[in-house]
């Protein structure tokens, strides 16, 4: 009997091919839209964590809850993040008109009296329009920090210089969406108002509401203190309208 020879390239090339998947497979895993993107069960993007940023303010921008940026990228301790990580949003898309429309935000902020007297009008006008809401200061003290560019950079709300425990109060009345640390906000409440507003109270020493808690415009939520990244007691106010962060100056009395 002659044995014939075996055609060595033919049995060859199904390992090859099985060889080629599981490098693939290794590939798609070791990836950040792999992991991520695999249990986020959608698309998403990228992002670059800067200087200063949470996972709050990261998740407006992406109009993502930062419980889903937590999951997909397994953060258990929000308040450990660094510059130039790389993080996973998922199910997000890249707001780049939002982003123009932000900085433009923050330039007209710093500008004269006439400027933010338009700009005061047109806000009224659109809280008017959204549920009659009626923003009172939040705190007694001296403004320190306007909203507008600082440093370079977009500040997104105004900071008031008071002594340490002195009463922050709700500006509007709404319900406590979080309260407890947030990054470089360090102790904080978020007050989210009827229509597409929320209120943030930064930098706090001491929380006095709840997650959950429905408050009344006046009422007292926290103290003043110098939690997170800051330089001194104050308060570090934000109002938003849906993701987009709006000059307080704009609707305060």
């Amino acid at each position: 009997m002659v044995r014939l020879p075996r055609d060595r390239s033919r049995l060859a090339w199904p390992w090859a091919r099985v060889v080629l998947l599981l490098a693939a497979a290794l590939i798609l895993l070791a990836s950040p839209l792999g992991c991520a993107g695999r249990r986020s069960g959608g698309p998403g993007v990228i992002h670059h964590v800067r200087s200063g940023e949470n996972l709050y303010r990261i998740g407006l921008r992406y109009g993502v809850t930062s419980k889903e940026i937590a999951k997909a990228n397994g953060i258990r301790d929000v308040t450990s993040l660094r510059p130039g990580q790389r993080l996973y949003i998922p199910g997000a898309r890249r707001r780049r008109s939002e982003d123009r429309r932000t900085t433009a935000l923050a330039s007209r902020g710093s500008g004269g009296a006439g400027n933010l007297e338009e700009t005061r009008r047109r806000a009224r006008e659109a809280a008017r329009r959204q549920s009659a809401l009626q923003f009172v200061w939040p705190l007694r003290g001296r403004l320190s920090s306007r909203f507008g560019m600082r440093s370079g950079r977009a500040h997104e709300g105004i900071d008031v210089a008071a002594s340490r425990g002195t009463p922050i109060f709700a500006a509007e009345a709404g319900r406590v969406i979080h309260s407890g640390r947030l990054g470089s906000y360090g102790k904080v409440v978020i007050v989210k108002h009827t229509g597409a507003y929320r209120t943030v109270y930064a930098h706090a020493s001491k929380l006095l509401v709840r997650k959950g808690a429905f408050v009344e415009r006046g009422q007292k939520i926290a103290l003043v203190g110098s939690t997170g990244r800051s330089s001194g007691p104050h308060l570090h106010f934000e109002i938003r309208r849906s993701e987009t962060p709006q000059n307080p100056l704009a609707f305060l009395p």
